[in-house]
């Protein structure tokens, strides 16, 4: 062997493992990538259904404290915040679409003056449970009474 080649010797082996070291952390980061983008979805789609048990708390609410052809019903006087205030209602959803999702709904009222009626805040908490993890969403709806 001519002195040239010997000093190449083992430069493949560096190129090989140099190849094989680039790879393996573009590899990492792409693994990383795509559960990051899988726990986004799965966030989203939770974030989405405790956001629609809200609404649907609100909803069943409303038919309750305003029912057809009967008198309104009332809530606990506004005293102050309506985060503080007590739980007025526990929903539980046994819907396919909203399973494991509960609703806590608060709510108070106040005379509106000078106008006529009753004033009512709803305070709706969406929560959803997948595993360990949980998932919330809050709602505040407002509403008047003017009978």
């Amino acid at each position: 062997m001519c002195h040239k080649q010997k000093q190449q010797q083992g430069s493949a082996l560096m190129v090989a493992i140099f190849i094989i070291v680039v790879m393996s952390v573009i590899g990492a980061a792409l693994v990383r990538v795509l559960n990051d983008s899988a726990t986004a979805g799965v966030t989203e789609t939770y974030g989405a259904r405790a956001y629609h048990a809200a609404q649907s708390g609100i909803e069943v609410f409303l038919t309750e404290l305003f029912p057809h052809d009967a008198p309104v019903d009332s809530c606990p006087a506004r005293v102050g915040h309506i985060k503080d205030t007590t739980a007025y209602r526990v929903y539980t959803f046994t819907a396919p679409a909203l399973a494991n999702c509960t609703t806590t709904i608060r709510c108070d009222q106040t005379d509106v003056t000078p106008y006529v009626g009753r004033h009512f805040r709803i305070f709706s908490t969406g929560q959803c449970a997948i595993g360990n993890q949980r998932f919330t969403r809050q709602l505040l709806v407002e509403a008047r009474d003017e009978s």
